[in-house]
């Protein structure tokens, strides 16, 4: 099958301790149409000599404005037909691109897609299996409206069709962490209905540091803020995404709290 060529794009930042991991999950793919892009913020910390001994990885190390810079500056940099993002902790699992790039061959007119995605802690072990349960859920089920409700889509198990950023524009520097589910709804709002690839695709990591716990709460006001600017003649799917990014931030406060008070 010919399947199409694909770009990884790793923003980074002091990122030595996980680098290494997420580099070998690309390389050990064999996928073959396949470049992997690294653009780093100007780290001090070892990653650029890591980058500088690894094998088939493009990198430049320069600072930037944040993350959705530094994925903009990847995604020029991208000469592949498919576009798919990895931060430096997570991972892509045995056979992953593969199966993503036969998927897109056999659907050419799908403009973006995604697989599932387990949540893995900072020694590599899967948690939280009921929230992957939950979002898997409504993988499955994709709807715009749906996607406007709540961001059950994960970044690392996403791929985009490169043209897609020239029709609808690059990530928004506006927006700390949620650059990726306002990207999604841009797409969603064209009419594209995303493939769905029933497989776990890639692991993000959620360990003290990692990226997907340092801006937790910040995330949630800025994905209600997401779902408002794309929301139109969606008001019953806004108004239930401004509830849940005030309650799950809600819960999880709760929840620490009693862990610590039980500690």
């Amino acid at each position: 099958m010919d399947v199409p060529s694909l770009s990884i794009v790793t923003p980074c930042l002091n990122a030595a301790g996980t680098l290494e991991t997420a580099l070998e999950s690309v390389r050990s793919q064999g996928y073959p149409k396949l470049e992997h892009i690294v653009v780093d913020g100007g780290s001090n910390d070892g990653t650029v000599e890591i980058l500088e001994r690894a094998e088939g990885v493009r990198f430049i190390s320069e600072p930037d404005r944040g993350l959705s810079d530094a994925m903009n500056k990847g995604v020029r940099m991208a000469t592949g037909e498919l576009v798919g993002w990895l931060n430096a902790d997570d991972v892509y699992l045995p056979g992953a691109l593969r199966r993503v790039g036969e998927e897109f061959a056999r659907h050419p007119e799908a403009m973006w897609g995604f697989g599932r995605c387990p949540i893995i802690d900072g020694n590599g072990n899967e948690i939280r299996t009921a929230v992957t349960a939950y979002k898997d859920f409504f993988l499955r089920r994709w709807s715009f409206p749906l996607h406007l409700v709540q961001n059950f889509v994960s970044a690392p198990g996403t791929f985009v069709r490169r043209e897609a950023f020239d029709r609808v524009g690059m990530f928004d520097e506006r927006f700390r962490y949620s650059m990726d589910y306002d990207f999604w709804l841009r797409l969603g709002r064209q009419g594209w209905r995303p493939l769905f690839i029933d497989e776990e695709i890639a692991a993000f990591r959620m360990a003290p540091g990692s990226l997907s716990m340092s801006g937790f709460e910040t995330q949630f006001v800025e994905h209600a803020e997401n779902a408002r600017e794309h929301g139109a003649g969606h008001p019953v799917a806004v108004g239930a995404n401004v509830v849940i990014s005030r309650l799950i931030p809600a819960v999880y406060r709760g929840m620490r709290y009693l862990r610590e008070r039980g500690a």
